[in-house]
C-alpha cells in the first residue's frame, strides 16, 4: 500500500525542473525528437508542459507531460505529447550536449525488496556506464514564479534492467532540509549490482564509513548550506542573475550530490567488469 501511495504522490508532486534545463521562456535549444514508434525528428524546443495542482498558495507541478517546439522548416508551434516521446537529445551545433529519456522506476526498501508497480518520468542522463546515472531538480511553487528548489532526484539503472531505481529517501519529498537525503542510497545500488561479491564488500565498508549515524548525509547538507550562502552573495550583485538563485543553487548542489553516485559506479565498474 505505501508503494502505491508513493508512486500516486510521485506522479502529483514531482516537478521536474532539470539541472540542464532552462527557464522555459528562454529555451530555444535544438533538439532531436526519437519517438516510440521508432521515428524521429529535429525541431527547436522551447518549452515543457507539466500538470499542476493547487493546494491553496503551494502549486505543485507534476512531471512533464509534454514538449512545445518549433519546426525547423516554419518555425510553426506544435505540442507533442510525453506518451509519444521516448528520448530528447540536445545540441550545440553538431555536438550532444544532453540526453533526457523517459525511463521506468521502482523503489526498493531495507530488504531490496523492489516494489510492483513502476512510474515513468523524464530524467536527464548525468552518467552513461555500466549503471547509468539520471537525475532531475524538484522545485516547490507559491504562486506562478516565486519557486524555490527542494531536492534533486537521482536514479540508478543498469544497463541489463528495463527500469531505474530511485536512490534517494522518499520522504525527502517532504523534507524542509536543502538537497537530497542518501539515506537509500546503499540499498539502491545493492539492487543494481547484480549481486556482484566485490562490489557489495565495497558497498559494507562504505555503509559502515560514511553512513553510521548519517555521518556523510550530514556533511552534504552543511556543504548545500554553504553552496546557498555562497551563491546568494555572488548573484546579489547581478538582479537579473539573482532571479535565478534557486536555479543555480540548485544546479550545483545537484552537481557535488551526483558526484557521491559517480564515484560509487565507478567503483562498480572496477570490480564488476
Amino acid at each position: 500500500m505505501m508503494k502505491k501511495i508513493f508512486f500516486t504522490l510521485l506522479c502529483i508532486l514531482s516537478l521536474v525542473m532539470s539541472a540542464q534545463e532552462k527557464d522555459a521562456n528562454e529555451q530555444n535549444d535544438l533538439v532531436e525528437f526519437q519517438l516510440e514508434d521508432g521515428t524521429s525528428f529535429k525541431a527547436h524546443l522551447f518549452g515543457t508542459v507539466t500538470k499542476t495542482i493547487n493546494l491553496g498558495q503551494i502549486i505543485l507541478n507534476n512531471r512533464i507531460s509534454g514538449f512545445q517546439y518549433k519546426t525547423l522548416e516554419d518555425q510553426k508551434k506544435h505540442e507533442i505529447s510525453s506518451k509519444d516521446v521516448k528520448k530528447v537529445i540536445y545540441y550545440n551545433g553538431e555536438d550532444i550536449v544532453n540526453i533526457q529519456e523517459k525511463i521506468k522506476v521502482k523503489t526498493v526498501d531495507k530488504k531490496g525488496n523492489l516494489s510492483d508497480d513502476t512510474a515513468d518520468t523524464f530524467e536527464f542522463l548525468l552518467y552513461d556506464g555500466k549503471i547509468k546515472l539520471y537525475s532531475s531538480n524538484v522545485f516547490e511553487c507559491i504562486g506562478l514564479y516565486a519557486c524555490y528548489y527542494t531536492h534533486s532526484n537521482f536514479y540508478i539503472k543498469n544497463s541489463d534492467d528495463s527500469f531505474a531505481v530511485l536512490a534517494v529517501k522518499t520522504k525527502s519529498q517532504f523534507n524542509s532540509k536543502m538537497g537530497s537525503s542518501i539515506a537509500n542510497i546503499v540499498d539502491a545500488f545493492r539492487t543494481v549490482s547484480k549481486g556482484c561479491s566485490p562490489f557489495n564488500q565495497y558497498l559494507d565498508v562504505f555503509d559502515k564509513e560514511m553512513m553510521q549515524d548519517k555521518q556523510l548525509d550530514k556533511t552534504l547538507q552543511k556543504e548545500y548550506q554553504e553552496i546557498y550562502k555562497s551563491t546568494e552573495k555572488e548573484l546579489r550583485k547581478d538582479r537579473e542573475q539573482f532571479r535565478k538563485l534557486f536555479h543555480v543553487v540548485a544546479n550545483k548542489i545537484q552537481s557535488r550530490q551526483a558526484e557521491i553516485y559517480i564515484g560509487i559506479i565507478k567503483e562498480y565498474e572496477k570490480h564488476c567488469p
